[in-house]
């Protein structure tokens, strides 16, 4: 469901790519981050 959101909602996305660049990570790091899973649910009911 995150990937999913990643491919096809570009705030969402723009929000990750962020949060990678701050934190040195990959995008499958990120993903399995709290932060990121709390970030996608604000971005799918918005």
């Amino acid at each position: 469901m995150i990937e999913n959101e990643y491919r096809h909602n570009k705030a969402f996305r723009d929000y990750v790519d962020t949060y990678r660049s701050e934190k040195g990570i990959t995008l499958d790091e990120a993903m399995h981050q709290e932060e990121i899973k709390r970030a996608c649910l604000h971005y799918t009911d918005v």
